[in-house]
Order: C-alpha cells, then structure tokens, then sequence
C-alpha cells in the first residue's frame, strides 16, 4: 500500500476512537455526569453534552476527512485539561497509579495523533491551494 494512503486509514481510525467513546457517553450519560460529578466538575451535565458533541462530531469529521484539521485542533484542546483532571495519576494511590499513568500516556499519544493530523492537514491544504501534489513518498 502506498504511504499516502496510510494516512487517511490512521486519521480515520483516530477517529473511530473519539466517535466510539462520544457515543459510549451518550449510552451512559447518567453514569459519566454522575462520576464528572464526583470528580468535582461544575455544571457536568452541560459539560458532558458538549463533550458528546465534540467526540461525535470531531470523530467523524476525523473518518470522513471534512474539517479533519479543525476536528483535530478542538480535540487537541480538549485532551489537555481531560487528561490532566481525570487521569491525575501524581494523586493517585497505590492500587489506581497504573491504570491513570497508562490512560495518562493513552491520552499523549491521541495528542500525538492529533498533532500529526493538524501538520497533515495544514500541508494537504497547502499542496491543494498551490494546485501541487505532494512529493512522491510524502504522506499529507
């Protein structure tokens, strides 16, 4: 398979992640807004639906392509303060420090993957508006 066509089979599968969990949430929304409440998160019922909206809509914009760039800049955003309040694994005890540091790192690496995508997006964008493919061997 052609290197180019890696890229939109990874940005695609990034996003089933985001799309999967959003609609998790929305299957236990109760749960979630319960458990946000419970980590001390203001107004979690609000915050949860934004949260819903920005993982369906952000993952499926991942899949498809369409403002794959934008998706990936909002979710890159939203990883920051998610990955730092809920899997503050400094704070944790003995019993939960692996489980938060491997979601902490889980969570480092989506972010990786969403920098690739914002700098892939940004040179496709590029490429498009000079009317220029891309180098042989390159990846957008």
């Amino acid at each position: 398979m052609e290197t180019t066509k890696l890229y939109p089979a990874g940005r695609a599968l990034a996003g089933i992640l985001f799309l999967v969990s959003g609609i998790g949430k929305v299957l236990g929304f109760v749960g979630v807004a319960a458990w946000m409440n419970g980590a001390g998160i203001p107004a979690a019922g609000l915050l949860l639906v934004l949260t819903i909206l920005l993982e369906v809509g952000g993952g499926l914009a991942l899949v498809t392509g369409v403002h794959a760039r934008l998706a990936a800049i909002a979710l890159a955003l939203f990883l920051v303060p998610v990955t730092l309040v809920f899997h503050g694994f400094r704070h944790a005890d003995a019993t939960e420090f692996q489980n938060q540091l491997n979601h902490f790192l889980k969570n480092l690496a989506i972010l990786g993957g969403m920098l690739i995508v914002i700098g892939a997006e940004k040179r496709r964008r590029a490429a498009a508006q000079a009317n220029t493919p891309l180098p042989q061997g390159r990846t957008a």
